[in-house]
């Protein structure tokens, strides 16, 4: 069997393919580096919308209450009291205790900022988390005016 002598092969060099590797791993690195912020950022966002599910609940819960009754219906906010301070604690289920329990995950503190008529009242409404911690960095905080039917 007779081979041409001059026949040219292609391939790639060691050369080409360590700068391949090289580019590859670094951009792996990269991406793998972002990973956790993106993680936290993800997180952070889940306990900030489910901060506002509860203050939405919390208002709704106080818009429900009949005139004249002195607490909410599902909360048992005592309306009647709300210029002094409330702290409610909840749980990943959304259910309030007025105690802190060991599955507690949120923190609300209620408590009426401005009356300006008598069935009115202006309410700063604050959740936080977790609800253990002395300081509070991680929180939602709104004014809600509420009023009873």
């Amino acid at each position: 069997m007779n081979l041409p002598k001059n026949t040219a092969r292609s391939a790639f060099s060691l050369v080409e393919i360590t700068l391949a590797l090289g580019i590859a791993s670094f951009s792996l690195v990269s991406v793998l580096g972002l990973l956790p912020i993106g993680l936290s950022n993800a997180r952070s966002a889940t306990n900030q919308t489910a901060a506002m599910n509860l203050v939405t609940d919390l208002a709704a819960d106080v818009r429900a209450t009949p005139a004249g009754t002195p607490q909410s219906p599902r909360f048992k906010i005592d309306v009647s009291t709300l210029n002094q301070q409330q702290t409610l604690y909840f749980n990943d289920l959304g259910t309030a205790s007025a105690s802190l329990g060991g599955d507690a995950r949120y923190k609300a503190v209620i408590k009426a900022v401005w009356q300006p008529s008598s069935n009115e009242t202006l309410t700063r409404i604050k959740i936080s988390w977790p609800p253990q911690a002395s300081s509070q960095n991680d929180s939602v905080e709104t004014v809600v005016s509420l009023s009873q039917n």
